[in-house]
């Protein structure tokens, strides 16, 4: 109906520009009128709304009707003869006149109007997509890296890595360099549904299932017996009933703040539900934010041969950001990691199982471990190791981000993470596994940048430098730094780097890393301390990163 309207519309604009008479300086703008009006029609042949014999019709109608007088006027009676005009006086002309502001404002109206319609409606798109694919938001990202592991020459370990790995030590190497190609590829949506909630989904590269590591989407070249893995490292659905609430559950990502790698390392997604509140949403300046959520780790459902409870991670967060006018700004947070059930139970019997499903389903090195079956490989002679945390983690943790503007959009900006692990007890540790553990419960890390604070757009830059020292038990080794010293806790060092964006949302990045073990490797249910293992790695890596 509206495309009808416009014929109408045209017609009658192209039969006013041929009728009205064309005196002196009036005749330009006319004739530029109908030509305009003429191109209009032109151009919706263009789009495939008008056919080309549609429109000479439409044009020729027009001009018919310009010759006869104004487009839609009825012929006079045929019984009542048409009256002559008064004679003019002598020496007047009379010429209708068509302000030039009213000229304007038809041209410009009915041009805006028609392709605003067109663009809208897609007219003559036949490969438009439909409309519902506009609530769609589509990202990805891929990253190929290039590391290098080395090991310096005075890693003189006083036992193999096979004797180390029969103590729980999670290390296969720490003397020979290793050199590795890596990739990481994300895919994945965001989509609007109505005007409170969005579904979100997205896929990444990295082992999945029983083998998976939950810190890591990278997936190591040279195996071409198998394709890479892909599994869903995003499903989520959010609710947002106001701009400052946020409701999500699924597999949701990380919805903490954390400015440094010292409990989450950056591809750590959790699963569970959280509810988000940030003021900073509808204020500026100074605002509160926080975050509260409940994430299973494992299910283990009640079976006869094993009554081993699920572990589960509840977490808090509570947050502000902070405005100081043009000098600065920056987030301070507090949180509290309660993880329950994480540590492990020793099977209670030679031949039980009961509680063997309370061993980590994965660990990096560091955090100190016991044999949940140390009944049955100790009586019986096997190596059939099965090592559990022997420490409770309710870690505390403040965490902090300061930018100041420096030269030009040159900023310095100032990030610190601080842990706690208040779980830790000597005494229910020795209740539980029989062994006293060395308390190693702290951890912090900083890092200092310079350059722009966001490294989002081409020829943007940052440098950084940093320092990290995570005690043995400070916090769960298993999702904390997986770069650092290969990973885990119970390291200290300094990590140097810097980022370049030299094409559109794409990026070069050179970091590395010298780390060395605190207290070399302490083991609940050693005879002796196995130590004097320093276990110094350093680590280089390359990577080129685009992003959509």
């Amino acid at each position: 109906m509206k495309r009808h309207l416009w014929c109408y519309l045209l017609a009658g604009l192209i039969a006013t520009a041929t009728s009205l008479p064309a005196f002196a300086d009036d005749l330009d703008e006319l004739r530029k009128l109908r030509d305009t009006t003429i191109s209009l029609v032109n151009a919706l042949v263009d789009q495939g709304v008008l056919t080309r014999a549609k429109a000479d019709e439409i044009i020729a109608q027009a001009m018919r009707a310009g010759a006869n007088g104004p487009a839609g006027s009825a012929a006079a009676p045929a019984a009542s003869p048409p009256v002559a005009p008064a004679p003019p006086a002598p020496d007047v002309v009379r010429v209708p006149y068509v302000p030039e502001s009213v000229k304007e404002e038809i041209r410009d109206e009915v041009q805006q109007n028609v392709l605003a319609q067109a663009k809208t409606e897609r007219w003559g798109d036949p490969g438009a997509f439909p409309e519902w694919l506009n609530h769609f938001t589509w990202h990805g990202d891929f990253r190929l890296r290039e590391e290098f592991d080395r090991f310096p020459t005075d890693n003189t370990p006083n036992a193999s890595v096979a004797e180390l790995q029969a103590f729980g030590v999670n290390i296969d190497n720490s003397t020979v360099a290793d050199n590795r190609m890596r990739i990481r590829a994300r895919f994945g949506f965001d989509a609007t549904i109505g005007d409170t909630v969005t579904v979100g989904m997205g896929l990444a590269s990295g082992g999945v299932g029983a083998g998976g590591n939950p810190g890591s989407e990278n997936q190591t070249l040279g195996n071409y017996a198998s394709r890479s893995t892909v599994g869903f490292d995003r499903a989520f659905i959010d609710y947002q009933p106001f701009s400052w609430v946020s409701l999500i559950g699924g597999r949701i990502g990380n919805p903490f703040f954390k400015p440094t790698s010292l409990i989450w390392t950056n591809d750590v997604s959790l699963e569970g539900i959280a509810a988000q509140f940030d003021t900073s949403r509808v204020t500026h300046g100074w605002s509160v934010f926080t975050t509260a959520g409940a994430f299973p780790i494992l299910q283990n459902d009640p079976v006869p041969t094993s009554t081993s409870p699920s572990k589960w991670l509840y977490a808090y967060q509570l947050g502000g950001n902070m405005q100081f006018g043009d000098v600065a700004k920056g987030t301070l947070a507090a949180a509290f990691y309660d993880y329950r059930n994480i540590e492990g139970i020793p099977n209670p019997t030679f031949f039980s199982t009961d509680f063997s499903a309370t061993a980590a389903p994965f660990r990096q090195t560091g955090n100190t471990v016991f044999d949940i079956d140390n009944l049955a490989n100790t009586q019986n002679g096997t190596q059939n190791y099965l090592w559990g945390i022997a420490s409770q983690f309710q870690e505390l943790n403040v965490s902090t981000s300061v930018d100041f503007p420096f030269i030009g959009a040159t900023h310095v900006i100032l990030d610190g993470d601080w842990v706690d692990n208040l779980g830790f007890n000597q005494q229910e540790i020795l209740a539980r596994t029989g062994f006293l553990v060395d308390k190693q419960n702290m951890g912090w890390q900083t890092r200092l940048a310079v350059g722009y604070p966001a490294i989002d757009r081409k020829n943007t830059w940052q440098v950084w430098v940093g320092y990290r020292y995570a005690q043995r038990d400070s916090t769960l080794d298993t999702f904390t730094d997986q770069d650092f010293h290969l990973g885990g806790t119970d390291a200290k060092g300094y990590f140097i780097g810097g980022r370049y964006v030299f094409e559109k949302n794409s990026t070069i990045a050179l970091r590395w890393f010298s780390a060395k073990q605190i207290d070399g490797v302490e083991l609940a249910g050693a005879d002796s301390v196995l130590s004097g293992l320093p276990l110094a790695i350093d680590v280089l890596q390359l990577d080129v990163t685009a992003a959509f």
